[in-house]
């Protein structure tokens, strides 16, 4: 169970704050390392482009482009990634929850809290734009201080009861280890990309790196295959 909540938590999330510290460092190894994790993606065979579900988006991001120019745009598309990311993330959490047989942790009321720190992340790159991403403008209506503020008393509320959740199940001995790590990578990844960082690129970045290394787990590189039993 640790090994493979190793593979399945600690690992993206290793590969996530590594791709976005080189972001900060060095920009360019940041990007050999999205390209390399994108080519173990594409070797496995297993990429499925929805071009249905990316038309909408795509369409936004043109109206959008069209009357405030390209900053405006590529800030639809960075909102877009951002609720995809979450949607992704969360039905992850869900999977994780059937699995180890609690579906009382799948419900809406239950994993609300891990939509608080992307909307967290949102607010505070809007209240701190423009920005640039990879050469690239980057801009979203402005608020005012106290969006982002209210935005991080919410998340941080919604952490605290559903951390408060998990340490009684963890008193009873009923903690789901699966759920319960993917979630608190989920926030680690999205407040350390969006919330603290002043890059945003290098929050891209991450959260990239984050999906990716998902996508393509690690484990059968550095795990040798166990031996037949018959050998």
């Amino acid at each position: 169970m640790t090994s493979r909540l190793s593979d399945h938590t600690v690992t993206p999330l290793l590969i996530a704050l590594s791709a976005g510290a080189a972001a900060l460092l060095w920009p360019p190894l940041a990007l050999l390392a999205l390209a390399t994790l994108g080519a173990r993606v594409l070797m496995r065979g297993e990429v499925r482009i929805d071009f249905e579900q990316m038309a909408g988006p795509i369409v936004a991001a043109l109206i959008v482009g069209a009357f405030v120019g390209l900053a405006g745009a590529i800030g639809v598309l960075f909102v877009w990634r951002m609720v995809a990311d979450t949607t992704w993330s969360v039905a992850e959490a869900k999977r994780l929850a059937m699995a180890a047989g609690r579906p009382a942790e799948t419900r809406f009321k239950a994993l609300a809290h891990a939509w608080a720190t992307p909307l967290y992340g949102v607010t505070i790159v809007a209240f701190t734009a423009p920005h640039m991403i990879a050469g690239l403008p980057l801009d979203l209506p402005h608020v005012p201080y106290y969006v982002p503020l209210a935005a991080v008393v919410l998340a941080a509320g919604a952490f605290f009861d559903w951390g408060l959740r998990r340490a009684a199940d963890w008193r009873l001995g009923e903690l789901a280890a699966a759920p319960a790590a993917h979630l608190l990578t989920h926030h680690i990844v999205f407040v350390l990309a969006f919330g603290l960082m002043i890059d945003v690129s290098a929050g891209v970045v991450m959260l990239l790196a984050w999906r990716l290394a998902h996508a393509a787990p690690f484990a059968r590189v550095f795990r040798p295959a166990l031996p037949a039993p018959n050998a």
